[in-house]
């Protein structure tokens, strides 16, 4: 028997799918959806990433004051190894007598002042010193020889010495000057002689440079008192690093005097110079570099400690010494209140950015449809 299918046929031609019509509607629906309101993410997704980034600039802020601070904490680190304070010099010990080759250190003095006018404060203190050391040459260093020098000498420094906001830093920094060009003894004027310093119980035909300086609490050493031979490497070092240590002080010197004078010329200077000398030596401690205890300077010389040039920052610090607990919480206050300030100018920032990004591309759509 033979089936006739074109009938069920015809009714398949006509048959209309509403369940595909249906669902290309949805399809067309959902599509239109999507392109008209796309998918935007949780909005903790959006505070995650924002916490992420300021998380990596506080890293970054941590990283660069550790890097800036790391000279300062290796050599509280290795202070024993790079200034033990092991010489001992006898009192009233009567010298040699000396040849040209003994004088490995030259018997100069030198010590600096504004001018030629000696402050009443410290008359009495030059004068013992001047009696001390009557057979020694005598350098005075005014401001305006102290310039004078250097114009000669090296003309390369005088932009930073101009330009140092305190004076104090002029009267630190000829000093290195002075020690490495003529070599021989500095002392501060508020320093009151008793006798002699036995210079030649320090010199030795073994090396060819030689220096000494007095140690320091809590760290390093002072340049209250310097002994050098001529051309000493460690004050070449010195007045080298004398413009990158002007260069990173300067701006914020005015803010905190007494910090930026200690770390661009003062006793926290050469500290770190004569520390960066040491780094480069084969072995430690170097017999290129002696260290006294204050202690051994003691039948020699007194300090009047008249500190001029401190004002009240210096004074704030000096009553902090020895309160830790005080620093711990000031310290935590300025790490916790530098991160907050940070974050919150970082945020503002960005706000700003988008703001700024948001019109730019608003003005280009508006060029592009002139």
């Amino acid at each position: 028997m033979r089936l006739n299918i074109n009938p069920l046929t015809s009714r398949l031609n006509n048959y209309e799918p509403i369940q595909d019509e249906e669902r290309r509607s949805s399809d067309s629906t959902m599509e239109y959806a999507h392109t008209t309101s796309p998918w935007k993410p949780p909005r903790f997704m959006s505070c995650t990433r924002t916490a992420l980034s300021l998380f990596i600039a506080d890293l970054g802020l941590f990283g660069v004051i550790l890097h800036s601070l790391s000279p300062l904490i290796s050599l509280l680190q290795h202070n024993q190894d790079m200034f033990p304070a092991r010489v001992k010099v006898t009192s009233g010990h009567l010298p040699k007598s000396f040849t040209p080759r003994d004088h490995q250190i030259p018997r100069i003095l030198h010590q600096t002042t504004k001018s030629e006018t000696i402050p009443a404060i410290w008359v009495d203190s030059q004068k013992s010193c001047l009696k001390a050391y009557a057979n020694y040459e005598y350098k005075l260093w005014t401001d305006n020889k102290a310039r004078g020098f250097l114009e000669a000498e090296y003309p390369w420094f005088l932009s930073t010495w101009d330009n140092y906001p305190f004076p104090i830093q002029r009267a630190d920094a000829i000093r290195y000057f002075v020690l490495y060009h003529y070599g021989g003894l500095y002392l501060d004027m508020d320093t009151i002689c008793h006798e002699a310093f036995p210079i030649d119980q320090i010199e030795s035909d073994n090396i060819t440079y030689n220096c000494l300086f007095e140690a320091t609490l809590p760290t390093g050493v002072t340049n209250d008192i310097m002994i050098s031979s001529t051309k000493h490497p460690v004050f070449e070092r010195a007045i080298k690093l004398l413009p990158l240590s002007y260069s990173l002080t300067w701006w914020w010197a005015k803010l905190q005097p007494y910090a930026a004078i200690m770390s661009s010329t003062g006793p926290l200077f050469i500290s770190l110079a004569v520390a960066d000398y040491l780094y480069d030596q084969p072995s430690l401690p170097s017999p290129a570099v002696q260290v006294i205890p204050p202690a051994g300077l003691r039948p020699y010389i007194s300090d009047l400690q008249t500190a001029t040039w401190h004002g009240w920052d210096a004074h704030v610090l000096k009553w902090l010494a020895d309160k830790p607990l005080v620093w711990f919480v000031l310290g935590t206050i300025f790490v916790v209140g530098g991160v907050y300030a940070l974050n919150k100018f970082l945020l503002l920032a960005n706000r700003i950015s988008l703001r700024l990004f948001r019109a730019l591309m608003r003005w280009i759509k508006w060029i592009a449809k002139i």
